[in-house]
Formats: structure tokens, sequence, C-alpha cells
């Protein structure tokens, strides 16, 4: 006999793991991330503590569940073993580049390996929060126009901030070899684009209100504009314009530690949301039967990514330049995170995946 409490979140309209567990993984991460946030801001000595926890409770497990949908789903071993073989040659282009980099004396080919791996780490962020976006917009009937709307607002916000924070920041400029204080041209441009942004947010804002009046659904909106857009723009300009706060940063990970716990919370408890709301449409799945014990291992395991992050010489600001060792520790970090990137890739897509359609709820 199925359970009745899965049942009730099983057939809430709407809701992609019920209306509870969708209002504390994909909205109270936003809230739980401005929180954190704004704690950092108002005192600094807790930065390392909360970029710890978020690590080990959040991101480390958040990296372990894509293993668990793949890896440790034997419907997955069985169909799609060769695409399984093939994602774990992401792990290698990184320590390949790193000891190339090496050989030839060019420290520079690893540097714009690590500048290609940042902009992929945000692509992934970006097209998340867009896949449930569109899972709301399937499962409240979002009209043609408002899917349109929300998704090219979604992207063009996204992106136009993120460059206008690379084009504002200190550090940032220094990295781009640019002089710390913007030009006249330079100005002009942050303004052009900064309005930008603000009208876009603006005229987004106009377009819900005018859909509540119309009674068409609202949730994929709030999310994408509220959640996905407004805690970008905390962590960005709230916070990351205030960063560095800890003395004795030499990384950009240790400039920007409390912008990066800020938007990892997002992403990493969304993360975990779609994973467990899925696992509970999948009978044999223990994440889904026993979802406590279930990220309990995954925390423990997520020791081990902790310990590679010491390895690798992120924490704590103010140490000597990274070693060879550490060097390649970051090489073996980055390989898990393209690996993590290209199988996520290729296994949320619901429009050719008629296994993950029932999981997310859109067939009924």
């Amino acid at each position: 006999m199925q359970d009745t409490g899965a049942a009730a979140w099983q057939n809430t309209p709407g809701w992609i793991g019920g209306r509870s567990f969708d209002r504390c993984f994909f909205f109270g991460a936003g809230m739980l991330a401005v929180a954190a946030g704004s704690l950092a801001l108002a005192v600094p000595a807790t930065i390392m503590p909360l970029w710890l926890l978020w690590l080990w409770l959040i991101e480390g497990p958040h990296l372990v569940a894509t293993w668990q949908r793949t890896y440790l789903d034997a419907q997955c071993r069985r169909e799609r073993r060769r695409m399984l073989l093939v994602s774990l040659l992401w792990l290698l282009p990184a320590p390949f580049m790193l000891i190339a980099s090496w050989w030839l004396g060019r420290p520079d080919l690893f540097l714009l390996l690590l500048g290609g791996a940042a902009l992929w780490s945000y692509h992934h962020a970006v097209r998340q929060h867009h896949g449930i976006v569109s899972v709301y917009q399937r499962l409240g009937k979002a009209s043609a126009q408002a899917r349109l709307l929300d998704s090219g607002l979604l992207h063009a916000t996204m992106w136009g901030a993120v460059a206008l924070f690379i084009f504002l920041h200190h550090f940032n400029r220094a990295q781009l070899g640019l002089a710390p204080a913007l030009g006249h041209g330079e100005r002009v441009v942050a303004a052009v684009l900064a309005g930008a942004l603000g009208l876009a947010v603006c005229g987004w804002m106009l377009a819900l209100v005018q859909r509540w009046r119309r009674g068409e659904t609202l949730r994929p909106g709030l999310l994408a504009l509220f959640v996905a857009v407004g805690s970008t723009l905390f962590a960005f300009f709230a916070v990351g314009m205030r960063e560095p706060l800890l003395p004795g940063v030499l990384t950009p990970e240790q400039v920007f530690m409390a912008a990066s716990v800020v938007a990892g919370i997002v992403h990493g408890m969304q993360y975990l949301g779609m994973v467990i709301a899925t696992s509970r449409r999948r009978a044999a799945d223990v994440f889904g039967r026993k979802p406590l014990l279930a990220y309990g291992v995954m925390v423990v395991v997520s020791l081990l990514y902790l310990w590679l992050t010491f390895l690798r010489g992120a924490p704590p600001p103010g140490q000597l330049a990274p070693s060879h060792a550490a060097q390649m520790f970051l090489a073996l970090y980055w390989g898990l995170f393209f690996h993590h990137y290209w199988l996520d890739q290729q296994i949320w897509k619901p429009s050719v995946d008629a296994r993950l359609r029932a999981e997310l709820g859109l067939v009924r």
C-alpha cells in the first residue's frame, strides 16, 4: 500500500516535491542564502565557518547526489553505461593542462583553463536555474509568452549581472589587466549596463503583476526573478563588491568567499531538492525511501571533498602561494567538477527522458 504522506506530495498540483518541500528547498534556499550573506557582512569572522559548513553540508553532498543518480542507480548503469564511462574522461583535462603548463614553463595555460572553468561553473548554475523554472512552467501550464519572457530575462539578467560585476570589482579588473579605477568611457558602459539590468527587473515585475491579474501561474516567474536573479544580484553587489572581507587573501576563491557561499547555498540546496524529489518517485531508491539516511551518508562522503579542499590550498586566507602538489589537487578538484557539469547536462533532460518526466511529476 502506498504511504499516504507520499501520495499527498505526489498529487500536489504545481509543485515538484510538494508545497512545504518546495518552499524549503527551492524558495527557502534564497532566504537562507541572504541570511548567510548578511551575517558574513555584519560579522566577517563568521565567513570561514560559513564557508566550511557550506562545503561540507551542501556543496559536497550536491556532488555526491549526482553519482547517486547515475553510478549508484542500477537502471542508469544498465541503460547508459557508455555515457557513464565516457564521462570519466572529463576528469583528465585539468591535470593534463597543468602538467603541460609545467612542462612548457607556461603557467598562463593553466590559468586560462581556470578562467574557462569559472565560466562553465556559472553557465552550469544558470542552466540549473532555467531547468527548474522550466519544470515549474510545465507544472503550472504557463503560457508560451510567459515561458519565453522568463527564459529570456533569466539568461539576460544573470549574464548581464556577472559581466557588470567582473567589470566593476577592483580584483577582477586587476586579473584582466585593467586599471583599478574606471575611466570615463568605462563608467558610461557600466551605467548603461546597470540601467539595462534595472529596467529588465522592473519590467519583469510588471509582467508578473499582469499575470496575477489574469490569474496565470506566478510560481515560475517568482522563482526566476526573486530567487535566481535576486540571490545572484545580492551575492554580487551587496556582498561581492564589499569583498575581500578577510585580510591576507591571495586567490579569487579567497577574495569572494562570502559571495560564493550565498550563490552556492541556492545552487546546492535546489539541486539536492531536485534529487530528493525525483528519488521519492523511484521505489528502489534509498534516497527516496530514506532521505535522511542517504543525506547522512553524503555528508560523511563529503568529508573527503572537504579534505581535497584543504589539500588544494584553498583555506585559510594568508597562506603561502600554492605548491606544485596543491596545484595538482586543484586540477583534480576541477576534474571532479568538469565531470559533474557534463554528467548533469546528460541526465537532466526531461524532454527526451520519459522516466525523468515521471519523476518530476510531469506525467499525470
